[in-house]
């Protein structure tokens, strides 16, 4: 929410770690690490929407006629997770306009942990990265859907003061821009304006519950890559946050959130993971026509793998992780009300300076 006003602003920006870890990436010729395959299920828990190619189109991405979300959307989201949690760069900013830093790499032989993880290029120089999302395909016949009309506006890019930096005060690029969840949106979204109407568009987005299964391949990782990668699909499932002034007491795990139409309150989901695969080292699978020895976990040892590989980050408490928490707790009796300012909030000098309370 701005200062002095009772409504929250959908997002807020989260505090980055300054200090970024760059050293030369496994590359795929070295087989070292962990290889293997982890499948994964999504299940939405507000409507979602990922449109065709660009947001103004109105249909839903499909594949023979059937809802589907594509790899490239799951890894980007994985990545901007991966990015925050685990300290990388800022792929969006080549030059270091605001931060040399924090800017992206571009030295294919010395990468931030996201950039080893997902890949980079940088003029000639290429690293395709560790790890690969395939697409998300619909698990039900017959999807349930609804028509919304939705108002995505800009005006609010525009008003500098809410992208400043919460530590700093400072539009100093040291932050990232995160939606809150909005758990009453669970078939609904903001209704528009009489007079807005001729400016929104109709979509058809899928209610809650509907199930994407998908895989996540990976090779070559270190441990820290490894544990950073599990971490980003799973999150927390325990959590407690206590949110600007105003003391808000919010429990739940952690969700994500994708697709279009995030401010409104759709694209929150929950992703589980049915079985993790470690292959087998690359000398024995080739040797051997009889065993694989690959590593399979699935039920009760699954469940302890993936503890063990993502026991220290809850205990991490630094400010970007409290931060985080605040923005992708899920608890189902957050009644908070969500919207931006109207265009005439934004036009008024009094509210020039103002900027978003801190959480």
């Amino acid at each position: 929410m701005p200062i002095d006003e009772k409504f929250w602003n959908p997002y807020r920006m989260i505090p980055v770690r300054e200090k970024i870890e760059r050293r030369p990436p496994q590359t795929h010729e070295k087989f070292r690490g962990k290889s293997g395959i982890i499948s994964c299920t999504l299940e939405n828990l507000t409507p979602l929407f990922v449109g065709k190619n660009q947001l103004n189109q109105q249909a839903f991405l499909t594949r023979n006629g059937k809802p589907v979300i594509p790899g490239s959307s799951l890894k980007g989201m994985l990545r901007s997770l991966s990015e925050v949690i685990g300290g990388g760069c800022n792929i969006t900013d080549s030059k270091g306009q605001y931060n040399k830093s924090l800017a992206a790499c571009n030295n294919a032989s010395n990468l931030c942990i996201a950039c080893r993880m997902f890949g980079m290029r940088s003029n000639a120089r290429v690293h395709t990265g560790n790890v690969s999302v395939g697409d998300a395909l619909i698990r039900e016949d017959t999807p349930e859907t609804k028509n919304f009309q939705i108002l995505l506006s800009s005006c609010g890019t525009r008003h500098e003061p809410f992208y400043r930096s919460p530590k700093t005060g400072q539009l100093d690029g040291k932050s990232r821009k995160y939606y809150f969840h909005q758990p009453l949106r669970t078939d609904s979204v903001p209704n528009v304006p009489e007079k807005l109407k001729p400016h929104a568009w109709d979509i058809k987005a899928l209610l809650p519950s509907h199930h994407f299964d998908f895989e996540v391949h990976f090779s070559n990782l270190t441990q820290d890559e490894l544990e950073l990668l599990m971490y980003a699909l799973v999150l927390e499932e325990e959590c407690q946050s206590v949110i600007g002034d105003e003391k808000l007491k919010l429990s739940g795990p952690l969700r994500h959130k994708i697709g279009n139409a995030k401010p409104l309150g759709l694209g929150s989901c929950h992703i589980t993971i049915n079985k993790l695969v470690y292959l087998a080292d690359p000398k024995q699978r080739f040797l051997s026509l009889q065993q694989s020895g690959d590593v399979v976990y699935e039920e009760n040892p699954l469940k302890e793998e993936i503890s063990n590989l993502t026991s220290r980050y809850p205990a991490d408490i630094s400010e970007t992780m409290q931060q985080l928490r605040k923005m992708l707790i899920w608890d189902i009796n957050d009644s908070r009300d969500f919207a931006y300012p109207d265009y005439y909030w934004f036009q008024n000098p009094v509210n020039s300076q103002k900027i978003l309370k801190k959480i």
